[in-house]
């Protein structure tokens, strides 16, 4: 056991959390080769597989999974030692992986991020757009954003960050009855906003879809061009200049986005500057929203 090195239980738990040798090389920066040769180094010390192939992803054994539990504890343990070496606790220094969908990051907080970056010229954001969730426990992320009140990840801290109205909105310009529904695959049938709108389609008997996306900003897009309607978020569609309400100024629907962290970390100087980041822009963006409601034509 004294052959173990953390360096190589990094490619361990990464490998774990992508189950593919090449997106694992490509998150750790190295070939395959190395991290099947790291992999392979831990293998031999401990005398058992860690990982098997079924249907050409590398799953976790059972041993494995024994030793990925420890290896991120480890992870906690040695990113708190650098912090506290490096006085990192008082300075938001050092990465962090935040995920959310990829309307909330482009438009929501991509335009925002300048402000965090001048602010803390040592953080290194990364940003996943992502409309799966992903999971803080197993490290996939650092912080999430979910338009939903988690119900898995139950050891994760999760706060409320506000409410969002939604309405349907068209190209201006445009006829309601000249625009067709925009709506979502069906793996995305049982979120809110997909059912509202197959509810709206049952009850409107003239009503037809012609186009179905897998992503809200894809939506928005397709809005824009003249390519039908859809139920989008109010902070999104209000200021879209060639968009308009066809739903009223009341919201249609509303949903909740809740921020997500893993618990050893919310203390950590960087995830405190990001979380704070994070709660000052919705806030605005709430407060925006309420002073300036798009008049439905």
């Amino acid at each position: 056991m004294q052959d173990l090195d953390w360096n190589d239980l990094r490619y361990v738990l990464v490998l774990s959390r992508t189950g593919r040798l090449a997106r694992a090389a490509q998150q750790l920066r190295v070939n395959e080769t190395t991290i099947a040769r790291r992999v392979a180094r831990i293998e031999k010390v401990l005398g058992s597989r860690l990982f098997e192939r079924v249907s050409g992803v590398l799953l976790v054994t059972e041993i494995g999974q024994i030793v990925v539990q420890h290896a991120e504890q480890i992870e906690v343990d040695v990113s708190e030692v650098k912090n506290a070496a490096t006085g990192a606790d008082a300075t938001a220094a050092g990465s962090v992986r935040l995920t959310a969908v990829p309307m909330v990051l482009n438009r929501i907080l991509v335009p925002a991020l300048p402000v965090l970056l001048e602010a803390h010229p040592l953080l290194e954001l990364q940003l996943v757009a992502d409309p799966r969730n992903l999971s803080l426990i197993n490290r996939e992320a650092d912080i999430a954003l979910r338009f939903s009140r988690p119900d898995k990840d139950y050891r994760t801290v999760a706060r409320r960050l506000g409410v969002f109205a939604y309405a349907v909105y068209g190209r201006v310009g445009l006829r309601p009855s000249a625009q067709p529904w925009i709506t979502y695959e069906g793996n995305l049938s049982a979120l809110p906003h997909v059912r509202w709108m197959a509810e709206a389609i049952k009850r409107g008997p003239a009503a037809r879809t012609r186009l179905v996306v897998n992503d809200s900003d894809v939506a928005v897009h397709a809005v824009r061009a003249g390519l039908g309607r859809s139920l989008l978020p109010c902070c999104i569609g209000d200021h879209e200049h060639e968009l308009y309400r066809l739903s009223g100024q009341m919201p249609a629907l509303t949903r909740e986005l809740w921020l997500l962290v893993h618990p050893d970390l919310r203390h950590l100087a960087r995830i405190r500057a990001v979380i704070d980041w994070i709660d000052q822009v919705i806030m605005d963006l709430l407060l925006q929203g309420r002073k300036s409601v798009k008049r439905a034509r």
